[in-house]
């Protein structure tokens, strides 16, 4: 895994972006990503941020909250954004796993994998930057 500034100096090359976080996410689940989504749609990237699952209503006052896709409630949706992403930001979750029914998609898919993460002992083997 590259380190994560590696990837500053091609930042500002528009991509197609899925940012993404732990199913069942909470404030700084959230948070985070929706951050990462305003900042990156400023250089002109195509953004869709996808959750795993549902989350808590008092996360939807949340900036851009209406427009973040539930995994589980429309997959088909959210399969299309992640097949055709040119990088996933993953935030929040150390493996894979922590995506619940998205982590196939998320293993299938050719997107280059970025992980954004405080936990230990990160699956490294599935993201080229962290």
């Amino acid at each position: 895994m590259q380190p994560i500034h590696h990837i500053f100096p091609v930042l500002t090359q528009p991509k197609k972006i899925v940012i993404t976080m732990h199913q069942k996410p909470d404030g700084d689940a959230m948070g985070s990503t929706l951050g990462l989504f305003h900042f990156l749609i400023q250089f002109g990237h195509e953004v869709k941020v996808i959750s795993p699952t549902n989350w808590a209503a008092f996360l939807n006052w949340m900036p851009a909250c209406s427009g973040v896709l539930d995994f589980e409630k429309d997959s088909s949706k959210s399969n299309e954004f992640i097949h055709n992403a040119d990088w996933i930001f993953c935030l929040d979750f150390n493996t894979l796993s922590r995506t619940k029914k998205m982590e196939p998609e998320l293993i299938k898919s050719n997107a280059i994998k970025i992980l954004i993460d405080h936990h230990q002992q990160p699956q490294v083997e599935m993201f080229a930057y962290g």
